[in-house]
């Protein structure tokens, strides 16, 4: 699916993650405790591809900094960029409770479709590697996802690495149910309604967010969405056509087990050539 790259308050990523950042936020906080085993398997994949425990490296919608910032604790020197400048605050206010410096971590604000920019305004040196993690590709398409995928390669030096992570078509499909509910935290509750697109692997959902529980529950929030999702050779593809060399794919962040049918999420790891 090849789509326009949407933009502007309108948009549903605005409307979630810049006018609710607040709001989603807090859903983010309550996978703190995760995003720490995922942050151990991040240094492992990093390990495996040979960069330094000290090397240069760039998460590129680090939200409320939830892998970013132990991956500095670890000792690597990190950037995090984000688009959101509610999610940048809440990031540097963790950073700051975590004792870390600017030389060890800095935030910029920034679209990643055009991270490149930014990164070289702000006289950033290229990365060692560079990390996407959760639910953030697909947000605006196929094109969407190709220019990303070609500015995080501008901003990482040759023979970096891009670690990747996201959920997988093909587990979702055996999986899909048109309703679900969850509690995102003990106060927050998400109601989604999604229909699935055949011909362009898109789903369209409806999200309500509620707050408290029993009969003091009230909805605060209800955006429709739009994500493209993707099986594993067509990311392998992205990356090819964006100019990476695929290298590797695991089906679990915290396991590094391979893909397989039981993978719920993807993560593949992509380099940019050395020539």
């Amino acid at each position: 699916m090849r789509s326009a790259m949407p933009a502007g308050r309108d948009y549903w990523t605005s409307r979630v993650f810049v006018q609710q950042a607040e709001l989603y936020g807090e859903v983010l906080a309550g996978l703190i405790p995760r995003a720490a085993r995922e942050a151990r398997g991040i240094r492992r994949i990093l390990d495996l591809e040979r960069v330094p425990r000290r090397g240069r490296v760039l998460d590129i919608a680090c939200g409320i900094g939830r892998h970013v910032i132990p991956l500095a604790r670890m000792g690597y020197r990190a950037v995090g960029c984000d688009f959101s400048p509610g999610f940048l605050e809440q990031a540097r206010k963790y950073a700051q409770g975590a004792g870390l410096s600017d030389d060890r971590l800095r935030f910029y604000k920034s679209d990643y479709r055009r991270i490149d920019r930014v990164l070289r305004q702000a006289h950033e040196r290229p990365f060692d590697a560079a990390i996407c993690i959760f639910t953030s590709m697909g947000h605006y398409g196929e094109s969407g996802d190709l220019a990303v995928l070609r500015a995080v390669r501008r901003a990482v030096r040759p023979g970096g690495i891009f670690v990747m992570e996201m959920g997988d078509r093909d587990w979702v499909l055996r999986n899909y149910e048109p309703i679900g509910v969850s509690r995102a935290t003990p106060d927050i509750e998400i109601r989604e309604r999604r229909c699935f697109d055949w011909e362009h692997s898109v789903v369209h959902s409806t999200w309500e967010f509620y707050r408290g529980g029993g009969r003091g529950k009230r909805k605060v929030f209800t955006q429709e969405i739009t994500v493209r999702l993707y099986s594993l050779h067509e990311i392998k593809s992205l990356f090819e056509r964006s100019g990476w060399r695929y290298v590797h794919s695991y089906g679990s962040l915290t396991t590094l087990e391979p893909v397989s049918l039981r993978s719920r999420r993807l993560v593949v790891v992509g380099q940019r050539p050395a020539h």
